[in-house]
């Protein structure tokens, strides 16, 4: 499997989110799915938003349990299922 972008999508990202992507492709290509992201560093988001500086990416659902997507992600990422799409979000957790 392959990851594939929606038309219009730009930007390039951080290493911590292109970590993760790396982590989501491997379990989409279990489930014999592409990873088709839809947002990078474009488009229109809330304010707080991780995709203009590069630490975020939205992409569609495929066979994938939620709970791999999570694990897959990993703990510095925040997962958001929406009803279009989940958004993946490089933040990790300051611990002291």
């Amino acid at each position: 499997m392959t990851v594939l972008y929606k038309e219009g999508v730009i930007g390039d990202l951080n290493q911590g989110i292109r970590r993760a992507k790396g982590r989501i492709t491997k379990l989409y290509d279990k489930y014999g799915d592409d990873l088709i992201i839809t947002s990078k560093r474009d488009g229109t988001h809330g304010p707080g938003s991780c995709h203009p500086e590069g630490d975020a990416i939205d992409f569609r659902y495929g066979h994938a349990p939620r709970k791999e997507i999570k694990d897959a992600a990993g703990n510095d990422c925040d997962i958001v299922f929406h009803t279009s799409h989940i958004h993946c979000e490089y933040d990790p957790k300051q611990t002291d």
